[in-house]
């Protein structure tokens, strides 16, 4: 049997920004594509969709974030985000937990 690992490599939800939007303080933003992993990180990115995110969400203060779909669902909360670091047009965030709709 192969070992067990504590860090599972697959993400736990992806979601599509012609899909979907996020909601951050009451302001929405599109993206291309958000990677929700289970070790409390997620990869965002925002390729060809600006940087005005950066406006909310930062190094320090920890935010919360709504991933609703353009239908109106909500569909994921991510408490507790802040950014980890930027690679080119990909955010990486930490967050603390999260919760699904």
């Amino acid at each position: 049997m192969p070992p067990l690992s504590s860090i599972d490599p697959k993400p736990k939800f992806i979601f599509e920004g012609f899909n979907h939007r996020l909601f951050i303080g009451g302001r929405g933003f599109d993206f291309k594509e958000l990677s929700v992993s289970p070790s409390e990180i997620a990869d965002l990115d925002l390729e060809g969709f600006g940087d005005n995110l950066y406006d909310l969400l930062d190094f320090e203060e920890p935010r919360v974030i709504y991933v609703v779909s353009r239908s109106g669902s909500e569909d994921l909360i991510l408490q507790g985000c802040r950014i980890k670091e930027i690679l080119g047009s990909v955010c990486r965030i930490s967050y603390t937990r999260y919760q699904a709709a």
